[in-house]
């Protein structure tokens, strides 16, 4: 198991520390099979995000992606993810409801259950930017763990 720290905030970065961006990034363009994205909040500023995930989905990358009251999200970034998921049948779009009224408070991106980025940060500007949040960046078998426990929620949100 490996573990890196990562850090958003306009006074941390560029410490010797990565952003969680960048990370982000790294690994959504390194998926080959698979990739699990739980979240909070998606505002218009993760187009980016979203767009990284439409190009993995092209190269046949099997995408699931559960987001806290979708129909309460940006509707552009709603309206990327339907198309998304209705021109790709390996992208899977879950609205995450819980019948007692909790919220997918979660901030996780797995990828081929072997890396997985785990923070505070939302998937917004203020998360990925300018908010001074913390994050990991986990390899080995607990990201593997958290892939199990977003396949988990997508179940019982079907």
């Amino acid at each position: 198991m490996k573990i890196e720290v990562l850090v958003t905030g306009p006074e941390i970065i560029g410490r010797g520390i990565r952003g969680i961006e960048p990370v982000i990034e790294e690994i959504i363009n390194g998926a080959s099979s698979e990739i699990h994205v739980a979240t909070y909040l998606l505002t218009s500023s993760a187009i980016k995000i979203i767009e990284l995930l439409r190009r993995a989905a092209e190269r046949g990358v099997r995408i699931n992606i559960i987001v806290n009251d979708l129909k309460s999200q940006d509707p552009r970034i709603v309206s990327e993810l339907k198309s998304m998921s209705d021109q790709f049948p390996h992208v899977k779009v879950i609205d995450f409801r819980d019948p007692h009224g909790a919220q997918l408070h979660a901030k996780v991106i797995v990828v081929d259950r072997k890396k997985a980025v785990v923070g505070s940060a939302n998937l917004s500007w203020c998360g990925m930017y300018s908010n001074y949040e913390a994050g990991l960046l986990i390899e080995g078998e607990p990201a593997w763990q958290l892939a199990a426990i977003i396949d988990s929620l997508m179940l019982i949100n079907r």
